[in-house]
């Protein structure tokens, strides 16, 4: 039981408390505020009960007059002092970027195989951002017995942004919660009717303290979103004590870092490719300062299936021959050269990307497709619009024109360069109104929708790439990446 007293009644508490936690005078003396008595529960340790306090192990323990803040017994009654509210431990922790297993376990004043235990690791060298990790196993009693009451803070919920593909399933089982859990905290009465970009209260689960375990001079480290999706893109930013050049790999491929704030500020856009497969992959960094020295980091990202759909395609009747594999790779060639191997470090592109057409979206990213009764052998790398022939082609950014011409299968086709290596292409047009070398501005006419190319009739096919990797457009339209 916890029970809150006054200072001038604190003398008549401390004669029934065990000698191991009685102040010395002097400490009394100089004591001021208001007192509680906290009475330890299993499972607890003080690092744990310093921390529902606000205080320190050392704070809590010199308080007491305890020699040792490892051997507390269960039933001893510790004097805190209360500054307030008492904050409560979380059952739960989301792994962040730059946090390692030893720092969340140090972070709770457990040990790794505690942890691990908790949270049914069967392998403590692979933790992955996103995670959720269990601080409290599910047998242990409440830090505090039902009975005791106290002033608490109101709770602070955790709060998801809906990301393309993701379904209420998906978020729910992410962090350990049932579909009616999360549905019913926000008030949804049809789980399957969410909307990206839609807000979802995460009941029971708090914003995380960090832990971050990250070699000097790096200073901080954040992914978003920290799940990753198979054909989206993420943004990871890095923060270092002193200028530095940062490099890192991630699927096999190079990271390209984008720096500022005198090169103390990287941010890295990583476009995960369609057909990743479903799992954890390491995500390497290195940074090197002006002297030459160097630090490298490992943190271990999830990605989880994009769960795109199919459909079968019926080409105009002279279009046949644009399903030549010779035809398509010489023109994928081209495409690779112009936005997979050029990185310009300004950045054009302010906050969300504008839609490239007045008109409804008819084929979304990521389907596989079947062309003319064929094998599903390929995939929709960008977004189609429904447009007649004539409805104007506007820039989704501000950026430079790096391709206008005539191709086999994409037609009339121009390319915007918007800086730290985001591209977008704009297929099938029937007039083009820019030429290589222009600057546009977002929401400026480049052209008209058409039916040239391999198509079924006039419509705009717009795709986006994020250092080398087509990725889903409209995840650009709804997040701000800039």
């Amino acid at each position: 039981m916890i029970y809150r007293i006054a200072y001038g009644l604190l003398l008549a508490v401390l004669l029934v408390l065990p000698a191991s936690v009685i102040v010395g005078q002097e400490s009394l003396s100089s004591t001021q505020s208001e007192m509680t008595i906290h009475v330890v529960q299993r499972g607890e340790n003080l690092f744990r009960i310093a921390l529902g306090y606000g205080l320190t192990t050392d704070e809590l323990a010199e308080l007491n007059g305890i020699v040792d803040p490892g051997n507390i017994q269960v039933g001893q009654r510790l004097l805190v002092p209360v500054a307030g509210t008492v904050a409560a431990v979380p059952q739960t922790h989301t792994v962040q970027p730059g946090e390692t297993l030893q720092s969340i376990a140090a972070l709770y004043g457990l040990t790794i195989d505690q942890l691990a235990a908790y949270s049914n690791l069967v392998d403590v060298n692979t933790i992955f951002v996103g995670q959720i990790l269990t601080i409290v196993p599910a047998a242990e009693p409440t830090p505090l017995a039902p009975e005791v009451a106290v002033e608490t803070a109101p709770p602070v919920n955790l709060i998801h942004v809906v990301q393309p593909g993701e379904t209420m399933f998906r978020i729910a089982t992410s962090y350990g919660l049932t579909v009616n859990a999360v549905a019913s905290a926000n008030g949804i009465s049809d789980p399957t009717l969410i909307d990206v970009g839609q807000q979802l209260v995460i009941p029971g689960v708090e914003p995380p303290q960090l832990a971050l375990d990250l070699p000097a001079p790096m200073t901080g480290l954040t992914m978003e979103p920290l799940l990753l999706v198979e054909g989206q893109t993420g943004e990871l930013r890095l923060t270092t004590a002193v200028p530095t050049t940062l490099t890192g790999t991630f699927l096999g491929r190079a990271l390209v870092a984008s720096s500022e704030h005198n090169n103390t500020l990287h941010i890295i856009l990583v476009g995960v490719p369609v057909f990743t497969q479903a799992g954890v992959y390491p995500l390497q960094l290195s940074v090197t300062d002006e002297s030459g020295q160097r630090a490298d980091f490992v943190t271990n990202l999830e990605i989880l299936p994009g769960l795109y759909g199919s459909e079968q395609i019926t080409l105009l009747s002279d279009r046949g021959d644009l399903l030549d594999p010779a035809v398509e790779s010489a023109e994928q060639d081209l495409l690779q050269r112009i936005m997979a191997t050029s990185f310009t470090p300004t950045r054009y592109f302010t906050g969300p990307m504008g839609l490239p057409a007045a008109a409804p979206l008819i084929s979304t990213f990521g389907t596989s497709r079947s062309y003319n009764g064929g094998a599903y052998d390929r995939f929709h790398s960008g977004t189609d619009f429904a447009g007649a022939p004539g409805t104007p082609v506007l820039a989704a950014a501000s950026g430079t024109v790096v391709l206008a011409d005539t191709l086999n299968v994409r037609g009339n086709a121009t390319i915007i360069d918007h800086g730290w290596g985001v591209y977008t292409g704009y297929w099938h047009q029937t007039e083009q109104y820019v030429h290589v070398g222009d600057f546009v501005t977002a929401g400026q006419v480049i052209g008209t929708i058409g039916a040239t190319g391999r198509v079924t009739g006039a419509h705009l096919h717009w795709e986006l790439w994020v250092n080398g990797v087509p990725v889903d457009p409209m995840q650009w339209v709804i997040q701000d990446f800039s």
